[in-house]
């Protein structure tokens, strides 16, 4: 809910008061329209946690608001669990490690046991570290591939999973009840060190399924050259680690392996985007590598470029999600249970749908968001119904084996690396090999348009947008007919009810739309299959045309 201005100043009079000196140094200097903009809401508590700029006011993260969304979590756990215990990663990022002790002390203050990392730590070692230790629930503070200007708070559950909307919203129940000044006292007594075989056994967990791959292709990973950059986030020791025990011949891009929250020599550090290759492709200029791996600051997310010729070509989220599922089925045809099972979400290529029925493997779809790839893990795990293999999403979250619930650019790493080193051995690349794929299953292509529309008309244009697709569904495009239409948000399947919908229409193409859950965009998921890639690339083309035309109406 929005303040008015005398309620903002208002607010703003009561931080002067009793904030802390740092926080109420930084109030003194604002003016009124950044007074404004820190205080006319408070930050949202939204089912993929709280993300936001640095600073002071109820609209920042900070010490208070961290403290807040703590004291609400520690409620919610209360009413739960009988002791419970909680662990605490944080990344690389400005004031993670203090926002870390912040949740510390609150949860201490509330009888709560907590293991606390010491060092900036991968998302996905906290998601083993939850199941390792047996805690009832995590915390991450991380805002993942944001600019530098931003932190965020993650809640996971016992299970190792983020917090999925039926237990994020029963916790922002108990979040929105409280002030945001909290007891940050704390007994240092409850607050323990995470131990060190924590991190070890989760890095020869990968070290041992990766080991696997190789044994089975026979293969010399040393001839495989790898150049990695953990782009100033949590990936630089448990993915090297990985990596040399692994015996490639690894090497690091030196300026962006030193933990960094400004993340200096990059503009934004998100391996989707081609433009934090920068650095490593000057330094491939001389190493020479075969792949280039990414990393972002947490370290949930692997993006990666092959060398061709004497350069080096992006693969996809998709693209490389599709390399693994191939690889890893034709690896271990004649070794899965029969139970065996793949998660992808409903906004990842259709390729996987093929690939599968190809190997006679079953295939699990979710909404969009690793947290319900991880939930329905453990859900077959607890029922006993299925063995899970691999699970991906669009948006570079790869998860092979059975350690973590949440995508994890440690084994993505090291199986991207497993799978480059056993084709080279066969005189091809990542990208040939990408070829054959097609060759085998129809050019599958996959392309996301997002529009941003601003503000409460924004909102509205946005709603407007979805109204109208499910009121007035275009039954034809191009001359092709409507053959399929899912309106998500009465519940399909097992699925939970979601503000998406999907439009399927003859000769393969596909489009799925869904407003984002944290800024103010809609995104167009479109999807192709044709005979070439050629033919594919059109199709694309033409739904990005229509998409525009959608928007404009």
């Amino acid at each position: 809910m929005e303040r008015n201005k005398a309620e903002i100043f208002k607010e703003y009079q009561r931080w002067i008061q009793k904030a802390n000196p740092e926080i109420v140094e930084e109030l003194k200097g604002l003016n009124e329209a950044q007074i404004v903009d820190a205080f006319f809401k408070d930050l949202e508590f939204g089912t993929g946690g709280m993300r936001g700029v640095i600073g002071a006011g109820t609209n920042r993260i900070n010490v208070h608001t961290i403290a807040r969304a703590t004291q609400g979590f520690s409620n919610w756990l209360k009413k739960n669990y009988q002791s419970p215990a909680i662990a605490i990663a944080f990344d690389t990022r400005k004031m993670s490690k203090e926002f870390a002790q912040t949740a510390a002390k609150v949860l201490s203050a509330n009888g709560i046991k907590t293991y606390l990392f010491s060092e900036p730590t991968p998302t996905p070692v906290l998601s083993y570290a939850v199941r390792e230790l047996g805690c009832s629930g995590g915390i991450v503070i991380t805002a993942s591939h944001n600019p530098p200007q931003y932190n965020g708070y993650k809640v996971y559950t016992h299970d190792g999973t983020q917090a999925v909307p039926r237990y994020a919203e029963a916790i922002v129940k108990e979040i929105s009840k409280l002030d945001f000044f909290v007891d940050l006292e704390g007994d240092e007594a409850l607050i323990k060190k995470v131990p060190d075989t924590v991190l070890l056994n989760f890095e020869n967990y990968i070290i041992k399924l990766t080991e696997e791959l190789l044994n089975i292709h026979g293969t010399n990973p040393e001839a495989l050259k790898v150049l990695y950059t953990p782009l100033h986030g949590t990936g630089y020791k448990p993915v090297m680690d990985v990596l040399k025990k692994l015996r490639y011949n690894v090497e690091t891009v030196k300026e962006q392996s030193t933990p960094d929250g400004n993340f200096p020599t990059v503009s934004y550090p998100n391996p989707e985007d081609p433009k934090a290759f920068t650095m490593a492709l000057k330094q491939a200029k001389e190493f020479n590598p075969d792949i280039i791996i990414a990393t972002d600051p947490d370290c949930d997310r692997m993006g990666l470029m092959c060398q061709k010729g004497d350069s080096y070509v992006s693969i996809t989220g998709n693209q490389m999600g599709v390399i693994m599922l191939e690889f890893l089925l034709e690896s271990l045809k004649n070794r899965l249970p029969g139970d065996a099972f793949v998660v992808k979400t409903i906004v990842t290529t259709d390729l996987a749908k093929d690939i599968v029925n190809e190997y006679g493997v079953a295939l699990k779809e979710t909404l969009t968001g690793f947290k319900f790839i991880g939930e329905l893990i453990e859900k077959s795990a607890v029922e006993k119904n299925g063995s899970f293999l691999f699970g991906f999403e669009e948006s570079y979250g790869y998860l092979y084996g059975t350690h973590a619930r949440d995508k994890d650019a440690v084994v993505a790493s090291a199986l991207a690396a497993t799978i480059a080193a056993s084709l080279k051995e066969k005189g091809i690349s990542l990208l040939e090999y990408l070829v054959r794929i097609y060759e085998k299953y129809g050019y599958y292509l996959e392309s996301l348009k997002s529009f941003t529309f601003e503000g409460i008309e924004g909102m509205k244009k946005i709603s407007r947008i979805m109204n109208n697709l499910r009121s007035d569904t275009p039954t034809e495009i191009e001359g092709k007919k409507l053959i399929d239409f899912k309106d998500y948000s009465k519940g399909i399947a097992e699925l939970p009810p979601a503000d998406v919908v999907e439009l399927v229409y003859e000769d393969n193409f596909k489009l799925i739309a869904r407003p984002s859950g944290t800024e103010p965009k809609i995104k167009f998921y479109l999807m192709a299959k044709g005979n070439t890639h050629k033919a594919t690339m059109e199709k694309i083309k033409f739904l990005e045309r229509y998409v525009e035309r959608i928007v404009k109406q």
